[in-house]
């Protein structure tokens, strides 16, 4: 864990002067915002820090939720995939399951199995696997990108992942490291005019993840804290089987701070960092790349249209290979105004406010048709959030982006059940998922 750290601060290091002078700059916002973080709680807390821990019971009681989610994409076809979930089916165990029942154009295969006990409560395994024709926007690199500037993939993607946690002094220090393997395969290519190309070079990529972290959760509860500080440090290490793309790293750092506020309710402040490093170079000029990842234009009908979406495809991964790819913005966890990974670049970073009012803490059994357990909180949220992304560090925090908007939460037996909706540039766009934004990985899961 001492090398990871060291790896991380190494990251920032650069032989010219306006990187350096953008290391220097990282580090003392780094440092502002660790001692804001430190230092605050002991100010608007009224006790000695750090809080005492607590916990509910209610939280280690059996849950469930079955449901739909249908789903389409333009021009390739629909299914309706069934999710399952089981919370504390084997002490502090979850179990998901994703399967489209019907053949079709469209299917999804998830198992997951989350937080396995191996030693004694201190060690955890969790293993992932899916398989899923994805749909995903590939926007233009950048904060100044617009939200017309992508092209779309439609592919086939499978992974498997196998992660090892641990956790001591009562979940307040938190240990992960792990492994994954995916492969990709592009099956068809749409511009932002809905048109398609199937003529694709290069359809397959395959990858190797390894990942380290650690969390220093200094709180007064691990599932939903009001007061407190919590440090989230995360290393990833991404090795393509294709020599023609680079391999990086990316380091990200995640500093939360909880202050409570009339009884019940909490004042969250947070702050994220990620930059990213190329370990091994791939492809770097224009013309070889394109080539190699070239649309077959001349056999399309819609042969201009087409050279702009094989343009774009080009400038995508010519800069990844240049620069990197930092933790995207926008989605569910960060700038939830955007879609999924908007924003991205070498570098990035977030800041947030955001304000959690429990209106309901009584303890009552749910058994629902499709969801089931022990509703502890009713949660409403109001935030607001700035984000960034750079391939220069110095440029990092000159334009930033916005998104605010209000949510609602019930935590069901362990589990936080979210809906959130929010405001940017782009509009309005709303979140559904399990989990608190904010999070870095799997770290605190």
């Amino acid at each position: 864990m001492i090398n990871s750290t060291k790896i991380f601060f190494s990251t920032f290091s650069n032989n010219t002067l306006i990187l350096v002078k953008g290391r220097y700059l990282f580090i003392r916002m780094a440092k502002f915002w660790f001692l804001l973080c430190l230092f605050l709680p002991s100010i608007a807390f009224s006790y000695e820090f750090p809080p005492e821990r607590t916990v509910r019971e209610a939280d280690k009681e059996l849950g469930w939720m079955f449901a739909p989610l249908p789903g389409c994409v333009e021009g390739v076809g629909c299914a309706v995939p069934i999710a399952g979930l089981i919370s504390n089916f084997y002490e502090s165990t979850d179990l998901v399951l994703i399967k489209t029942l019907a053949k079709g154009d469209i299917e999804a295969t998830v198992v997951q199995l989350q937080k396995f006990p191996i030693i004694d409560e201190r060690v955890f395994f969790k293993v992932l696997y899916y398989d899923w024709d994805i749909s995903l926007l590939n926007y233009d690199r950048g904060i100044h990108s617009g939200k017309n500037d992508y092209y779309q993939t439609f592919e086939n993607t499978n992974n498997s992942t196998i992660n090892l946690q641990s956790q001591f002094y009562n979940q307040h220090l938190e240990i992960q490291i792990g492994y994954s393997t995916g492969e990709a395969k592009i099956s068809k290519i749409f511009d932002n005019d809905e048109n398609q190309f199937s003529n694709i070079q290069s359809p397959s990529r395959t990858w190797i993840d390894h990942t380290i972290g650690t969390q220093i959760d200094l709180t007064d509860n691990h599932l939903e804290p009001r007061e407190g500080i919590r440090f989230e440090l995360l290393h990833n290490a991404t090795n393509y089987g294709l020599s023609e793309l680079s391999d990086y790293d990316v380091n990200s750092l995640n500093l939360t701070t909880y202050i409570p506020f009339l009884g019940s309710d909490t004042l969250l402040i947070n702050a994220f960092q990620s930059r990213s490093y190329i370990s091994e170079h791939g492809l770097t000029d224009e013309n070889t790349l394109s080539n190699k990842f070239g649309l077959g234009c001349d056999l399309e009908i819609q042969a201009d249209a087409c050279r702009d979406a094989e343009k774009r495809r080009t400038n995508y991964w010519l800069k990844r290979n240049r620069f990197g790819k930092a933790s995207a913005l926008g989605g569910i966890n960060r700038m939830r105004a955007y879609s999924q990974g908007r924003f991205y670049a070498g570098n990035s970073s977030n800041y947030v406010l955001e304000y959690r009012h429990n209106f309901s803490e009584k303890q009552t059994p749910i058994n629902w048709i499709i969801m089931g357990g022990v509703r502890t909180v009713l949660q409403a949220s109001f935030f607001y959030e700035l984000g960034s992304v750079s391939d220069d560090i110095s440029e990092l925090h000159k334009n930033m982006r916005t998104s605010f908007g209000a949510g609602f939460r019930a935590i069901i037996s362990g589990l936080i059940y979210r809906f959130d909706i929010a405001k940017g540039d782009d509009g309005i766009a709303p979140t559904l998922f399990i989990n608190y934004p904010l999070s870095l990985g799997t770290l605190g899961s």
